[in-house]
């Protein structure tokens, strides 16, 4: 299985203290090296700065090779826009990424699409983690921001 992650789902699992659900569910995650540089900016969250000084050997950081693009990139941030390139050049099976604008557009161009709800909604269904302990976390640690209802509809599939 091919997962290109961006920095979204990576910087939120290892605040929760869950970013070794990743090879469990996925198997190797590839990443940009945008990404990589997010996650050691001087205003990343100390926890994740630390943890990319050694990264695991589950992660690899890719550039994408093709100048590939689609006119909806354009609306994206950088980061999001490579992301997307490329999970088109290694013909992702999986794309994680949270920021609305990027899933949407990934999606109407034909790319499966997670988020780090599904992630830990995937991680609970294997017993690897507490749903309802993560998404707290997520929601009380983290500046991620989710409508109830969206927690209760994905509770409800579990």
């Amino acid at each position: 299985m091919i997962v290109i992650s961006d920095t979204s789902p990576l910087r939120y699992l290892v605040a929760i203290g869950h970013v070794d659900v990743l090879p469990i569910l996925y198997g190797r995650i590839l990443c940009l090296p945008e990404v990589f540089a997010e996650c050691q900016h001087p205003q990343s969250p100390a926890t994740l700065r630390e943890w990319i000084k050694t990264p695991p050997v589950w992660l690899a950081v890719v550039t994408p090779v093709s100048s590939w693009t689609h006119s909806e990139l354009a609306r994206l941030d950088a980061g999001e826009a490579a992301a997307i390139r490329l999970a088109h050049d290694q013909a992702a099976d999986l794309l994680l990424m949270d920021e609305r604008k990027g899933r949407q557009i990934a999606q109407r161009l034909g790319f499966r699409v997670s988020g780090i709800l599904a992630v830990i909604a995937d991680a609970a269904r294997l017993q690897l983690l507490d749903f309802d302990q993560a998404v707290f976390r997520l929601t009380q640690e983290t500046n991620f921001r989710v409508s109830p209802t969206v927690i209760e509809a994905i509770r409800s599939q579990l």
